[in-house]
């Protein structure tokens, strides 16, 4: 089983995001010693476009695939580096994406492991919240799920809209970290993407757009995926508490 970390350096909504430090540490190095600690994985592969996050990986004896084509996304990019890896399960957790706990991701790899889910092609992760601020954030995507927790849509818009409802309704919130049966992440990469993958600028649509399944496992801890500067505030004051 591997993991790979698509990192972009040049985000439009956060340049250069990557590189900016927690405590000290730059974002894509802590989210690489993260996934490195928890002693799971076979092999764990940045994949980026930049030499920049390639040469600060490699310094701390990280494996790291150069990707040679354009992506529209993280996981086009993650699909292109899979190819040179051998595994039946493939973990995308974004660059953004530090604290992601061990618990989680074992939690994907369970769902995979039962065999009664082996037609399921993608898994990911949601948690719930009643805070306003992460449900008012767009950069807080929000899921709303099916009977069966299969993602029904994902918006950077309040969903669903709590018309006749107590203020107290909680919402499902995505995490950035994916599981892919090694020929689901193939096959999503061989659709374009999608109509309204492009409006709400959210990968995950364009497996729904296509009409495949999203399985969404709701884990019990938030976490602070890095989008904004805010977030980077947020982000020390939590290490600063634990």
């Amino acid at each position: 089983m591997i993991a790979i970390i698509p990192a972009r350096l040049n985000s439009k909504r956060f340049p250069r995001k990557l590189m900016e430090k927690i405590n000290g540490v730059p974002l894509i190095v802590m989210t690489y010693q993260n996934l490195l600690s928890m002693k799971i994985f076979d092999e764990i592969i940045v994949a980026t476009d930049s030499q920049e996050i390639s040469n600060i990986i490699k310094n701390k004896g990280g494996q790291v695939f150069i990707s040679k084509k354009e992506h529209f996304c993280g996981s086009d990019r993650v699909s292109e580096a899979s190819n040179n890896f051998k595994s039946d399960i493939v973990i995308n957790v974004q660059g953004d994406e530090p604290f992601v706990k061990p618990r989680s991701i074992k939690k994907i790899i369970d769902f995979f492991r039962d065999k009664q889910n082996k037609n399921i092609p993608v898994v990911s992760l949601i948690y719930e919240t009643i805070d306003p601020e992460k449900i008012n954030d767009e950069n807080c995507v929000k899921v709303v799920t099916d009977n069966n927790n299969f993602a029904m849509y994902f918006s950077r818009s309040k969903i669903p809209f709590p018309r006749n409802i107590d203020k107290n309704f909680s919402f499902y919130i995505h995490v950035g970290v994916y599981g892919f049966l090694s020929q689901s992440i193939s096959h999503f990469s061989s659709l374009k993407p999608s109509k309204l993958e492009k409006i709400e600028m959210l990968e995950c649509i364009r497996f729904l757009e296509n009409g495949q399944k999203i399985k969404m496992i709701c884990i019990d801890t938030p976490t602070i995926g890095i989008d904004t500067p805010n977030d980077l505030l947020e982000a020390k004051k939590y290490l600063e508490s634990i």
